[in-house]
């Protein structure tokens, strides 16, 4: 360690970033007593190395034994496991049948604890067989079945298993939950934003099948340090809970040294990394993003290609099974060293390790000493922070008494999203129907979506109007809760074999790194993305060899849904609300990859993607740009500045990665009338960060005008007002005007004065009072054929089934026509008239009937089919008569299959009767749904519910009519269709006569 630290100091290439080393003493245990009911796990714990218990341990355990939930934030290897194993370990001591559900956001972390609470309970004298299963995504099917028949003590899962395996079997674990005392949520910091947010609905939803079946466990959560760990485990679980943050585990001296290269901080962590490997001294390097990490692991083996054994990289989007068997190394010794994304952040056990080095501080004290402390658990550690030349590293390496005394970070979860409640409220549903009242129901943001979800048909609302069912079975398939968009499959092609997948890429990024041309990076391999498939969610890459890398070109734009709240600020007006940001990849830029010299672009065709959003912004009064442009400044390059340098100060003040957060700065605003700068949440709905600030809007400021203004760049530089996810390659920018511009937002000094032309507005015009809206003309209609599927080939031969007979009730006149084959250009010439066409399942049949006999292309006909609305809302096909019988109380009476008996009778006369009563319910079932907006059905459990039918005339007739204009330039293919269904009818009737 010494040796190292001398090298830091002295040696070419390292010495010349030295800024700071910080010595953190080390600090004796402190103590507790053991508490009434453990006594007799006093040898087992002996047996464990554990000879008494620290202080914050005992503590937890004496507000357990009271009743209470726990929340334990205290450091890395602190022994917070202990803390909830040891409640298991006394109820089977006790002979007592309870059960614990531990619960791991990773399966690593599944197995390592399973392993740790297996040794406790060997140590017991006890076998471990049916004390702890792990049942996850990896569990066989076969033994799944097994542990939901004979349930373990401990059940060992993931929140998405939780989410997706255990709640929608839930009576199929009844034994399980009845007995159910304990949950452990463990990593507690780690469910925050989008993930967070899907948890505390997954976690209400696990205390709701609890109550269900009679239970009412305690919680232990555990987390790292963070400055409301109370709060968070509240906002997650919805109750409140005894937190205990006092540390009384030992800990070892540790040095930290904080390094500001010259150069490239990614060159000066591959050579740190060798040089600690060299001297024997197992080593972790952190890094920001996964091209970062597989870049300083290439530059590693490239210098010393005999570490290429030794050493790996290690980040999400690898595969299980690769990230197994790096773990397994790491902890056997057999890897001395491991560059990693945040993914080996959390407490999987990977042995002891000496150095840790962080490729840019990790943009929070949480994330800095949760990765810092997987050194020196047992002996002197090394932490070095090689800071990037980012705003937020260099005011931290400016000011290195903030990263040991600054306090730490709120983590901020918005339990109320209201777009991730609304994709929970089905899942619930479908394992118990929701009653008006629960609690649950009672909750801002479930209590916003229930009606919007029962609007979209996701939710059906019983008839008394007191309970909502799921619509389908099994939502939870539609719910990931680690994405805010879909999964793309990242697949390697090989010559003559099928492609072998390498590695998966979220929706949210897969159009800025996966676009065509792009190079991808896995494992300190480089891909060149060959194919997108945005419809089959696949990227197609191949191996190459190339010098560059490459980054998308974007460009963004924001609409405000919503302005929820307003207050003077400085010289200018802070504002929150909902947000839609649109964004557009419109191209990508190659890089050489060593100093990043640009090589070329090339444009980008790619399909816009918006979100909607929580953000502030901050709406500019004319005098500043005006202020900046009379002094010679650029003010777009300005305020463009001034965003990205609050951007990067972001984390300094809420639990975030700089990147959960972005930014859009426009000189004009349409909807606010001046210039702005939009700070929102990166996630669809928002996570609750942007408006976290709205009370601190000024201090961030006031740290962004310092480390502008203390950056020693002349025009701007990472370091200050660049930013290197910026869409428009940091274009413009203006230091000096940022400068300027913040000192005039914060009021250091007065606004100048704006000359303004006062000009009167002109004198509205009278209005002339509007002509009375003629009342739309509304044409309902059902065919009968002469022949069935079956006779003609099948229903996609529907336009050789033949007319018997077709019916329409017109609004205009109020009365029923009935139309003869003979009629049927007169037939078409009346729905040609109507402003909307009403039928049921119109589209799929009606129509393909009515195609024989036409060149017109009938999809242009402005319709509403009242089949395909029933179905886009609830999923499935409901017959006309089931919904008659419950809503008007009259049964359909006969069917098609008897229509077609009578026309080869001869009795045309009932067809007619028939066809009539028809199209007379279909238009009593639309008036019904309009007037009352909801149509009953049953389901296969007896229960009536409700569909929502939020259909007006004035909407059904604009919708129709803007659809049946898209649909113009289908025109052609249906005539020359329509053309071909009437020889294929010639065809069929050359062989068959048709009966009369």
């Amino acid at each position: 360690m010494a040796e190292l630290l001398h090298a830091l100091r002295h040696q070419e290439g390292l010495r010349e970033g030295f800024r700071h080393h910080e010595v953190l003493p080390e600090r004796p245990p402190a103590f507790g007593a053991l508490p009434p009911g453990y006594e007799r796990l006093a040898p087992a714990l002996a047996r464990r190395g554990v000879d008494a218990l620290y202080l914050h341990q005992a503590r937890a355990l004496a507000h357990l034994a009271a009743g209470e939930d726990v929340v334990l934030a205290t450091p890395t290897a602190s022994g917070k496991t202990l803390v909830y194993n040891l409640p298991v370990l006394r109820s089977l001591a006790a002979g007592e049948h309870a059960h614990a559900l531990y619960l791991f956001p990773l399966k690593a972390l599944e197995r390592d604890q399973r392993d740790r609470l297996e040794a406790d309970v060997r140590a017991l004298g006890w076998s471990p067989e049916g004390v702890v299963e792990i049942y996850d995504g990896d569990t066989p099917t076969s033994r799944r079945k097994k542990i939901r028949e004979h349930p373990p003590r401990v059940l060992v899962t993931t929140p998405d298993m939780l989410h997706m395996g255990i709640l929608p079997q839930h009576a199929s674990w009844r034994r399980f939950f009845e007995s159910l005392a304990l949950v452990v949520v463990d990593e507690l910091h780690t469910y925050r934003g989008v993930f967070g947010a899907h948890v505390a609905q997954v976690l209400r939803r696990l205390l709701r099948a609890a109550a269900h079946h009679g239970a009412r466990p305690q919680i232990v959560a555990a987390s790292a340090t963070i400055a409301n760990p109370g709060e968070l485990a509240q906002a997650l679980t919805g109750r409140s809970f005894a937190v205990i943050e006092a540390d009384g585990a030992p800990r070892p001296r540790r040095h930290v040294v904080l390094v500001n290269p010259d150069g490239s901080p990614y060159t000066a962590a591959a050579k740190l990394f060798r040089a600690a490997i060299s001297l024997g001294l197992r080593t972790i390097a952190f890094t920001k993003a996964r091209r970062i990490t597989e870049l300083i692991h290439t530059w590693v083996v490239e210098a010393e290609p005999q570490l290429r054994e030794r050493v790996s990289s290690y980040r999400a989007g690898f595969l299980a099974e690769e990230r197994r068997e790096i773990e397994a190394k790491l902890f056997s010794g057999k890897l001395d060293g491991v560059i990693s994304t945040s993914a080996l952040e959390m407490g999987i056990d990977v042995g002891g390790l000496d150095v840790c080095i962080l490729v840019g501080y990790p943009g929070s004290q949480m994330a800095t000493w949760q990765r810092a402390g997987r050194v020196g658990r047992a002996q002197e550690g090394l932490v070095v922070l090689i800071a990037q030349p980012d705003a937020l590293d260099q005011y931290l390496v400016s000011h290195p008494r903030m990263l040991f005394e600054r306090e730490f970070e709120h983590a901020v979860v918005d339990p109320n999203n209201v777009e991730i409640a609304a994709a929970h409220l089905p899942c619930a549903a479908d394992e118990i129907p929701l009653r008006a009242g629960e609690a649950w129901l009672a909750e801002p943001g479930v209590r916003a979506s229930v009606e919007a979800v029962e609007e979209r048909g996701r939710l059906l609302r019983s008839e008394a109007g007191t309970e909502w069912f799921a619509s389908r079975r099994r939502p939870h398939r539609d719910v990931d809760l680690r994405q805010a968009g879909s999964s793309y499959a990242i697949e390697l092609d090989l010559e003559q074999e099928r492609p072998v997948e390498i590695g998966t890429i979220g929706g949210g990024r897969v159009l800025a790194e996966c676009h065509e041309g792009a190079i991808y990076l896995h494992r300190g391999r480089q891909y060149l993305v060959t194919e997108l498939d945005l419809d089959e969610k696949r990227v197609r890459v191949r191996a190459v060899d190339a010098p560059w890398f490459t980054r998308a070109v974007s460009e963004k734009e924001t609409e405000i849904l919503s302005r929820d709240a307003a207050r003077p600020a400085g010289h200018f007006r802070l504002a929150r609300g909902r947000l839609r940001v649109t964004t557009r990849i419109t191209g990508f830029e190659r890089r050489r990859v060593h100093g990043q010299e640009l090589i070329g672009s090339e444009p980008l065709e790619l399909p816009p993607s918006s979100i909607e959003t929580t953000g502030i912004w901050l709406e500019i009064p004319d005098e500043i740009p005006a202020a900046l442009r009379a002094a010679g400044l650029h003010p777009m390059g300005g305020l463009h500045a001034v965003e990205h340098a609050a951007l990067s100060l972001f984390p300094l003040f809420a639990l975030c990665d700089r990147h959960d957060v972005g930014g859009i700065t426009t000189l004009g605003h349409a909807q606010v009338g001046r210039a702005a700068i939009f700070l929102y949440d990166g996630a669809p709905g928002g996570m609750g960060l942007a408006t976290s600030l709205w009370e601190r809007v000024e201090t961030l400021l006031e740290a962004t005008l310092e480390r502008v203004r203390d950056c020693p760049c002349e025009e701007g530089c990472p370091a200050c007002v660049h930013s290197p996810k910026c869409g428009s390659g940091n274009r413009p920018i203006d230091k000096a005007a940022a400068i300027r511009a913040l000192g005039l937002l914060l009021a250091h000094e007065p606004l100048p004065q704006l000359a303004r032309a006062e000009a009167s507005p002109p004198a509205a015009a009278a209005a002339e009072p509007a002509p009375a809206a003629r009342p739309a003309r509304l044409v309902f209609v059902d065919v009968e054929t002469q022949r069935s599927a079956e006779e003609v080939g099948g229903w996609h031969n529907a336009q050789l089934m033949r007319v018997a007979l077709a019916v329409t009730w017109d609004a205009a006149d109020g009365r029923f026509e009935s139309w003869r084959e003979r009629e049927v250009q007169g037939l078409l010439a009346r729905l040609a008239e109507a402003d909307l066409v009403v039928g049921f399942n119109v589209r799929r049949f009606d129509y393909e009937v009515l195609r024989g006999y036409t060149d017109r292309d009938l999809a242009r006909l402005p319709t509403f089919d009242v089949l395909d609305a029933i179905r886009d809302r609830i999923g499935f096909r409901l017959p006309l008569g089931h919904l008659a019988e419950e809503n008007l109380g009259v049964p359909k009476g006969a069917d098609g299959l008897q229509s077609l008996a009578w026309w080869k009778e001869g009795r045309v006369d009932e067809i007619e009767r028939y066809c009539r009563r028809d199209v007379e319910l279909l238009r009593d079932l639309f008036d019904r749904a309009v007037e009352q907006r909801f149509l009953l059905f049953r389901t296969r459990d007896g229960e009536r519910v409700r569909i929502p039918t939020p259909w007006t005339i004035a909407a059904l007739v604009e919708r129709a009519a803007q659809a049946a204009t898209a649909a113009a330039p289908r025109g052609r293919e249906s005539a020359r269709r329509g053309s071909r269904s009437r020889d294929a009818r010639a065809r069929v009737e050359a062989r068959a006569e048709a009966p009369r």
